[in-house]
């Protein structure tokens, strides 16, 4: 116990404070209430919305939307992709990341020989697009096929079932499934996936090309024109970045404007500690008048005011802090799959709700301090 009263000795400024604001529990409590409501309402509100914003980013980028989309221009000779024209793009952008494909039709020869027109994309090794949910590929696959979800659950197949396909002539053959893909495949699924071995010749009518982001997607497409398109028109380069740009440019907006709203209860806060500290000095002067008689300047007078102001912020910051936390937590679960997923602009809406806190108590609490250092000990001792 007398240590505890040796360390209170050593800052009076605290003790005095304190003192002050727990002797006004229900005043004291309703001007913290206030700073919890602002608190709350920037952390969660924005740290919310930067999960969701997460979340979007990420679905997008599963569905290629950082990915630049290459095909032959007007002036291409003939009108699709050789070996020799993908790898002239790999050099250009890269090897990793490169994924040529070519697209068609067959008719899928069912039972009664009734036929269903499904559509093919011939590539090499669909992992590199799409993820496997079912099955797997083998290193050759020259008889077997990779089929979409979508197809796989609205038909019934799965691995080891047989489909009959014509592809350029009317017998067909049968082909194996060996693997369906994830439900979630992005832009330009197909039905049907098969080597590239397969295709009537070995051309490609798309080049693929991975970025995982948007300044590389939009670097990648400069750099395909630059080289490609220089005199003529030779690629048909298309990238989503744009779309991307927009719809950050929307959430951001979005959320800054809920911030700002959540913002505005701050203030009110702010507005709540000057009247609560107004108050206080207004029943304090004769207190304020006899520290003054005992010594204490008026430095003295305006650190403990502004310290009782921050205490009675901190307060508040520390319980909306934790209730923003909490419910940040159930935004990650919901958007991102995880309670613990706080991306860097979730955490910084959460310190920046916090340091607004401090900072409103205390400019809130700079006009009552002023006030009372500034009254002359004697009319403060008269009351």
């Amino acid at each position: 116990m007398s240590r505890l009263y040796r360390l209170t000795g050593r800052f009076p400024v605290v003790v005095i404070a304190w003192r002050n604001v727990s002797r006004a529990k229900a005043r004291s409590a309703l001007a913290a209430a206030a700073i919890v409501i602002g608190v709350v309402a920037i952390g969660a509100i924005g740290a919310g919305g930067a999960a969701f914003k997460q979340s979007q980013f990420q679905s997008i980028q599963e569905q290629g939307a950082t990915d630049v989309f290459v095909a032959p221009g007007i002036d291409k000779e003939p009108g699709h992709f050789d070996r020799e024209d993908v790898q002239a793009i790999e050099e250009t952008v890269g090897s990793a990341g490169v994924v040529a494909t070519r697209g068609g039709e067959a008719e899928w020869v069912r039972r009664g020989d009734r036929r269903e027109s499904v559509s093919i994309t011939y590539m090499d090794d669909p992992r590199s697009l799409y993820t496997i949910n079912d099955g797997a590929i083998p290193e050759n696959w020259r008889r077997s096929i990779v089929v979409s979800n979508e197809f796989a659950r609205e038909h019934g197949l799965g691995p080891e079932s047989r489909l009959t396909l014509a592809l350029d002539e009317d017998t067909g053959a049968t082909y194996r499934v060996v693997a369906v893909l994830a439900a979630t495949q992005g832009f330009g699924s197909s039905d049907v996936y098969l080597p590239i071995e397969q295709a009537p010749a070995r051309e490609y009518d798309q080049v693929r090309v991975r970025t995982r982001s948007v300044d590389r997607a939009e670097s990648t497409a400069d750099a395909l024109r630059e080289r490609f398109n220089d005199r003529e028109d030779r690629l048909l380069v298309f990238e989503l970045t744009s779309l991307v740009r927009l719809l950050k440019t929307i959430v951001n907006g979005i959320n800054v404007f809920l911030t700002g709203l959540g913002s505005i209860s701050l203030l009110v806060a702010g507005v709540s500690i000057t009247n609560t500290m107004l108050m206080a000095v207004i029943k304090r002067r004769e207190e304020i008048g006899v520290l003054r008689a005992m010594g204490y300047g008026k430095a003295d007078i305006v650190r403990i005011l502004l310290v009782e102001a921050v205490m009675l912020g901190a307060i508040g910051v520390v319980v909306g802090l934790t209730i923003a936390f909490v419910v940040a937590s159930i935004a990650n679960a919901i958007f991102l799959g995880d309670p613990l997923a706080f991306t860097s602009d979730s955490l910084l809406y959460l310190i920046g709700a916090a340091a607004f806190g401090i900072l409103t108590s205390l400019i809130a609490g700079a006009y009552p301090a002023w006030r009372a250092a500034n009254e002359r000990p004697v009319d403060a001792l008269r009351g």
